[in-house]
């Protein structure tokens, strides 16, 4: 077992090459901590998600466009996103105005097949 910097212990295993100049070498193996990756549900308004990703949500976009930032913030596709007023989902293709205004509540869900 190698510690790192942190103190933090991680496995490791022997590089390939094996011993370089008497001594063997040693890889240190991590794996990136996300928490609360694989899904999640919440009720959000557009001003929420504008502070929550940092950027500027425009009525005149489309829903994809927007499943697009947040795609990038939950690590997941697009497809595994999605908007629900009323037991209905928003399709892709419409407007945000559509449906939506900033201050109207709808659910977000997600779920990454990555873990």
């Amino acid at each position: 077992q190698a510690i790192l910097a942190q103190g933090k212990k991680t496995s490791a295993a022997p590089c390939p090459a094996g011993k370089v100049g008497g001594r063997t070498e040693v890889v240190a193996m991590r794996a990136l901590h996300l928490p609360g990756r694989r899904k999640g549900q919440k009720y959000v308004t557009l001003e929420d998600l504008a502070l929550e990703c940092g950027c500027l949500i425009n009525l005149g976009d489309t829903v994809e466009s927007l499943k697009q930032v947040i795609s990038g913030k939950k690590f997941c596709p697009i497809h595994n996103i999605h908007f629900t007023i009323n037991s209905h989902e928003i399709p892709n293709e419409a407007q945000l105005k559509d449906h939506l205004d900033m201050t109207t509540r709808f659910l977000l869900s997600w779920h990454s097949p990555m873990a």
